[in-house]
């Protein structure tokens, strides 16, 4: 025979099984009422900064003569940079390798080392590229969108997305008869499909063709950012 105590204590636990499963069953009826979605706001803009790397190699007997080679061309590189106050030009990789002959002994050393440059100033980089080309040559040139620009655009860019999903939002409520909606979650982010327009220099170019800068088509062209706003409403009925 079940004691009393035990069927009041078997009849609390269906009472609070019942009661979880009510609990479950609403919250499963309240997600028929929620839609996801996802807007993109986004502009156009002129790459304004302009990027290169240059680099100088060379070949010597022993290791010690390429390193005396490459931080000569490197401090003067730094030096003639100086005189140009709207570019930053920092050090870049810097490595030296062993060459072999015959019967795997060390013939000799390569080594290469490079400095990179930015500035908003195109006509001062433009100037600064073209000095160092008589000690180093070009292998990346590009133009971006300068970090301050982005922050900037960012701030209009965010609140573009925030309205675009509240407008989309009440158009959503509106197409499926619903008298309001609320805000389930939100998340807002820029994309990361922003790419910087490189110009072909002399790691992509024929060996025939003439890499100085005076030859390249120096147009910054534009770049498209953008920032999206995804998330999830409730239709109140």
């Amino acid at each position: 025979m079940i004691k009393p105590s035990k069927i009041i204590n078997l009849l609390g636990i269906s009472a609070l099984a019942m009661s979880a499963l009510g609990v479950a069953h609403a919250q499963s009826g309240d997600n028929y009422n929620r839609i996801s979605f996802s807007v993109e706001a986004k502009t156009q803009v002129d790459n304004d900064e302009m990027r290169a790397t240059l680099t100088k190699t060379t070949e010597a007997k022993t290791a010690k003569e390429i390193a005396k080679t490459l931080n000569d061309t490197i401090n003067n590189a730094l030096a003639i940079a100086k005189k140009y106050p709207d570019v930053i030009a920092t050090t870049g990789r810097h490595s030296t390798y062993p060459r072999y002959g015959s019967n795997d002994n060390i013939s000799g050393f390569t080594g290469n080392a490079s400095i990179q440059i930015k500035s908003q100033n195109f006509e001062q980089s433009s100037q600064l590229i073209a000095d160092l080309q008589t000690m180093m040559a070009l292998d990346h040139l590009s133009f971006n969108v300068s970090d301050k620009s982005q922050d900037n655009l960012k701030k209009q860019l965010t609140l573009d997305a925030a309205k675009q999903f509240q407008q989309e939002a009440a158009t959503i409520a509106q197409v499926f008869g619903a008298k309001d909606y609320k805000i389930v979650n939100v998340q807002l982010g820029d994309n990361d499909n922003y790419y910087s327009h490189a110009i072909p220099t002399a790691m992509s170019m024929a060996r025939n063709e003439s890499t100085d800068i005076e030859n390249l088509n120096l147009e910054s062209g534009k770049a498209t950012l953008s920032y999206n706003a995804s998330g999830t409403i409730e239709l109140i009925r």
